[in-house]
């Protein structure tokens, strides 16, 4: 007989996944689909999902989960979702989709300085962001100025967590972490901000209630549950942003620990039991999945996706040919080439688009050895653990926290490699959950608490979260890296100029 289980939906930047858990929290099955957003036609800028796609998706993946694992629908005890941040779903009254935005919708871009000029230290003093165009409350403004008529229908405002939440239960309501990223929510008192609605007239109408993540909010409509192929009735819990689900993934509540979501992107964040407010406004404040808990992030930005992108274009798409650019990677030595390529070191007081891509290396044929194909991967491997480390001493810098270990998760974390070499660049005890996939994780153990197979979010990540034998850095490679962190920091610097 199969054993009680939970269901995780994560809309990703790329993918949609649906995830499996028992409540012991091992994953017993997942499928994903990949997706890609579209520009509209007459807003360049735009970054749009089609809603009944995605649903479709997820509906489909959950199907092709269950049937993996020969998942019995009576098994299933609730389902809890998450997605990427800064996407915004605009509803009208009659719960139709006006606008499906991506994080990587710019058309607020437009109007970002001007916000910027008038209202950036009082909207940063609230949201712990500083405008850049990239968020909801941007798209707002520009649907205001843009399209009027369309503006005046909506009714409601979701981040996409929130709104796979109404898809599935029908109730339009939201949760603390993907609202801290649409900066139109009071980060320091956990709510909707009335005075940035005053400030910019906003209607307050338009933001929903707000519920802590892991509060069981409805129950799975007949509609819903038709799709995805159980039954009615099932508890639907409110989840988190995918960043801030990926720590509950870790089981981070101390005050300081850090984690590094090494996927598609690569967030950086720190735990804190109070909010820190940098006064240069490179980070982002936002709050956590408890109550009087926040995180500090840094972000190198693009991470996973550059790698993918060396291996498919000059090894191959499967995961054998990753396996076998694993291999040769474990052949190259530290430092044989240098890459700055994709991540950053992040600053969130201007909108930093990814620098040109450069690699050094010594004179081919001059080399004692010549350089391979592994050396070039694990050159971009190098060069995300170095984003990684310049991001971790920025979060220990502007908090003051001391950073003794990390934990590491997402994609990349599956790499035996890179995780060694996150440890030996940020000389640092590396902690991995068995689960990479950390965001889905930290959407199951939401919808255990909904379910009220535990009672609280800790109790819940101390049962269901399982950890990987600590990587300790390599005392010899950790000295290596040491100067060849240095010129990363130099190249990187020049790559910004080209």
């Amino acid at each position: 007989m199969k054993s009680d289980c939970v269901i995780a939906l994560d809309a990703g930047s790329g993918a949609g996944r649906s995830a499996i858990f028992d409540l012991e929290g091992n994953l017993l099955s997942s499928a994903a689909q990949d997706w890609a957003p579209h520009t509209p036609e007459d807003e360049p800028l735009g970054s749009e999902f089609d809603p009944q796609e995605m649903w479709a998706a997820l509906c489909r993946t959950t199907r092709q989960a269950m049937e993996q694992a020969s998942i019995d629908p009576q098994s299933v005890r609730a389902i809890s979702t998450t997605s990427q941040r800064d996407g915004v779903v605009f509803l009208d009254a009659d719960g139709h989709e006006i606008l499906c935005s991506t994080n990587r919708d710019a058309r607020g871009v437009l109007h970002a300085e001007d916000i910027a000029r008038d209202f950036g230290e009082t909207i940063y003093r609230i949201t712990g962001r500083w405008p850049l165009g990239l968020d909801a409350l941007e798209r707002l403004w520009w649907f205001r100025l843009h399209r009027p008529e369309a503006y005046r229908r909506i009714a409601h405002v979701l981040m996409i967590s929130d709104w796979l939440t109404y898809r599935l239960s029908g109730e339009v309501c939201s949760e603390p972490t993907n609202a801290s990223s649409s900066m139109l929510f009071d980060v320091i008192h956990c709510q909707w901000s009335s005075e940035l609605c005053d400030l910019l007239d906003f209607s307050a109408q338009l933001y929903p209630p707000c519920y802590p993540p892991g509060t069981k909010v409805g129950t799975l409509t007949p509609q819903a549950a038709a799709a995805l192929g159980l039954p009615e009735g099932i508890p639907v819990a409110v989840g988190a942003a995918d960043s801030q689900a990926a720590c509950l993934g870790c089981a981070a509540f101390e005050d300081g620990e850090t984690t590094v979501i090494a996927g598609t992107t690569m967030p950086v964040q720190m735990v804190l039991s109070r909010p820190i407010f940098g006064a240069l406004h490179r980070l982002h404040l936002g709050a956590y999945v408890l109550p009087n808990q926040w995180v500090l992030e840094s972000n190198a930005g693009l991470a996973g996706i550059a790698f993918r992108w060396f291996c498919e274009a000059f090894v191959g798409i499967g995961m054998a040919d990753y396996h076998r650019l694993e291999d040769e990677m474990q052949d190259a030595k530290p430092g044989e080439v240098l890459a700055a390529m994709g991540p950053q070191v992040a600053d969130f007081r201007e909108l930093a688009f990814p620098p040109k891509s450069t690699f050094v290396f010594p004179f081919l044929g001059l080399t004692e050895r010549p350089l391979t194909r592994g050396s070039f991967g694990r050159a971009i491997l190098e060069n995300v653990a170095y984003a990684a480390r310049g991001n971790v001493e920025q979060l220990a810098k502007i908090s003051g926290q001391e950073v003794s270990s990390l934990n590491l998760c997402g994609g990349l974390a599956r790499s035996s490699l890179f995780v060694q070499i996150v440890a030996d660049v940020c000389q640092r005890k590396v902690h991995m959950p068995r689960v990479r996939e950390a965001s889905s994780l930290g959407a199951a153990i939401c919808a255990a608490v909904g379910a009220g197979a535990y009672s609280t979010l800790p109790s819940a990540a101390k049962a269901m979260v399982h950890w990987e034998p600590v990587v300790e850095p390599n005392p010899a490679n950790a000295r290596a890296y040491r100067g060849l962190y240095r010129k990363w920091t130099r190249l990187f610097e020049q790559a910004r100029g080209l």
